[in-house]
């Protein structure tokens, strides 16, 4: 029989779009192990096939870019593909993990059953606190109605900051937070912003619907041959699908990520015009294909199909 260690947890799921909702049930299951330092955090990812026999549609991201951009999640400690749609003790087991971690929202396999069934009779399952008011689903309602949230210039609250900006383990400081300038520190990081003053790089572009292709340039930038400490910047565009408290959140998540600056002062992008990064909408990586109209695209090409499982969920 395999021995289950208790500072190795599973969680899996579809992370299609890989927003901060999946981000922060990451973060939740990550502070669910005993021993920070010591704990292992699994994420499995179902494949494009799996996905669409259980749901009925084809996730918009495909497999190769979830997985890339789950592994990409900073409080992840690896990556296991093709994940079963319907988790089983067997499958903890093999990966010698006592527990599988899960929102409070209830999945459903094809035949209408508790995808965890099996594994909440053993009491190896544990519940997080599902992020309200994001999903995949809200994001298509919103690119197929073009339409524009409440509260869409919002900032996250604090406390949403200092929890998205810890370190690997979830609870040390990494990213700093910055609002205008780097003199408005709202959330301080795991190190000095301001020694070693020019390994800084403030890397500037439209990073709604933070995507793999976002993330593969600044893995680029972070494993050059001098690496650099990437400030990414965000602010909220005119035909931003995603809002600001989103996009922020979603960006902080990233492991390449050292710190954000929200909504730049022109001062600022001024006196450090010389260290600003421009990302490309295109370029010639594993991912240079993907921008935020090909996803776009995606949607509308299967618009009905989409509109049709919104209706399912209530989304009119």
């Amino acid at each position: 029989m395999t021995v289950a260690d208790p500072n190795r947890v599973w969680i899996d799921g579809c992370f299609d779009f890989s927003h901060h909702g999946h981000a922060g049930a990451i973060l939740q299951a990550r502070k669910t192990i005993g021993d920070p330092q010591q704990g292992w955090l699994i994420c499995g990812v179902h494949n494009d096939e799996a996905i669409t026999l259980n749901k009925g549609t084809r996730p918009v991201m495909n497999q190769w870019e979830r997985y890339e951009h789950t592994r990409s999640n900073r409080w992840s400690s690896q990556i296991v593909e093709d994940a079963p749609y319907v988790t089983e003790p067997s499958w903890l087991d093999q990966y010698h993990c006592q527990y599988v971690v899960h929102g409070d929202d209830v999945t459903l396999d094809a035949n209408g059953e508790n995808c965890y069934r099996v594994v909440m009779e053993q009491g190896r399952f544990l519940t997080v606190k599902r992020t309200e008011g994001v999903s995949t689903s809200d994001i298509i309602h919103r690119i197929l109605g073009k339409s524009k949230p409440a509260g869409r210039a919002n900032l996250p609250t604090l406390n949403e900051l200092q929890m998205f900006s810890t370190g690997y383990n979830g609870y040390e400081p990494h990213c700093y937070v910055f609002q205008n300038d780097l003199d408005n520190v709202l959330v301080r990081g795991g190190y000095d912003h301001r020694s070693c003053d020019d390994r800084n790089r403030f890397v500037t572009g439209d990073f709604d619907l933070f995507h793999v292709g976002h993330i593969e340039q600044l893995s680029k930038l972070q494993n050059s041959d001098r690496p650099y400490r990437l400030i990414v910047v965000v602010q909220l565009q005119e035909d931003s699908i995603m809002t600001l408290r989103e996009i922020v959140l979603s960006v902080l998540s990233c492991k390449y990520v050292n710190g954000v600056l929200i909504n730049p002062s022109t001062s600022f992008l001024e006196q450090y015009s010389d260290r600003l990064v421009q990302l490309q909408s295109t370029f010639g990586g594993r991912f240079g294909y993907l921008n935020k109209q090909t996803i776009i695209n995606r949607v509308l090409e299967d618009r009905l199909t989409y509109i049709e499982r919104n209706k399912r969920k209530g989304l009119h």
